[in-house]
């Protein structure tokens, strides 16, 4: 699992390569820790579009011992490709309980339940409809820490598709009226769907498709369009089965829009 950058704690790859079956990577501190409070934290800096109502779902090792974990995930949102606290937003989730044995597969829901706005300016949760600049792991003990030495593992970060909203229609966290009047017909489709918009003036427009994992998928437009009815086509004859997503970008607002491929 390449590309992670940490501090406070250190890791070690099981493989040289990301991806590899069965791969993961240690985590754990030089020293023993005694006492509660922040022991460090883990980073993946990489673009994801993680969208509200779905599940962010990561595979950590327990420490049997009284620790936490936060799952976090960072939106430049000044667009220097940096993270700056003061500037940008964070979605920080509660503390997540490491007290157990083994492997076990965390699973939140991506929502303002479970997930904190941390911005010094007026956002909102509309931020998961913008790619994501990195996650973040952080790492806390409690009061009833054991000394010892800290020693987890990561295994596997994805997002899990809430069923019940993908079949309402739309994207959890937007409005259930497209501000673009967006739609793509045929949906379910195989192999090809036509995405139409409609845009209320001139502007700057991009659609970028994007797979459940919110990895990029394709671009399919990026220029400017007059006002009015527009479409693009979305083939997907190289793709395989499943729920992909497009999101429609303008300087004004951003939307996301779901749609089944099945073959």
């Amino acid at each position: 699992m390449p590309g992670w950058i940490w501090g406070g704690l250190e890791m070690k790859y099981s493989h040289e390569e990301d991806n590899r079956e069965n791969g993961f990577a240690e985590i754990l501190s030089k020293d023993k820790i005694s006492g509660s409070g922040y022991i460090g934290k883990i980073l993946l800096k990489k673009s994801y579009l993680f969208s509200a109502g779905n599940f962010i779902n990561a595979m950590l090792k327990g420490v049997n011992n009284d620790a936490y974990v936060r799952i976090q995930i960072l939106y430049d949102i000044d667009n220097d490709s940096f993270f700056d606290e003061n500037k940008d937003l964070k979605l920080s989730s509660k503390p997540v309980s490491m007290n157990f044995d083994g492997w076990k597969e965390i699973k939140l829901k991506l929502d303002q339940e479970n997930f904190e706005i941390i911005s010094k300016f007026n956002d909102s949760f509309e931020v998961t409809e913008e790619e994501a600049f990195a996650i973040q792991f952080e790492f806390e003990t409690g009061n009833n820490f054991n000394t010892s030495n800290f020693e987890s593992g990561i295994a596997l970060i994805s997002e899990v598709i809430n069923k019940e909203a993908f079949e309402s229609g739309f994207v959890p966290g937007s409005s259930h009226e497209s501000y673009f009047k967006a739609k793509n017909f045929p949906n379910p489709f195989n192999p090809s769907t036509t995405i139409s918009f409609e845009l209320p003036q001139s502007t700057y427009v991009s659609i970028t498709v994007y797979d459940r994992l919110g990895r990029e998928v394709v671009v399919l437009l990026d220029q400017n369009l007059d006002s009015g009815e527009h479409s693009v086509e979305f083939n997907a004859t190289e793709y395989p089965s499943g729920i992909y997503f497009y999101r429609i970008k303008t300087p004004e607002k951003t939307e996301v829009r779901k749609m089944l491929l099945t073959k």
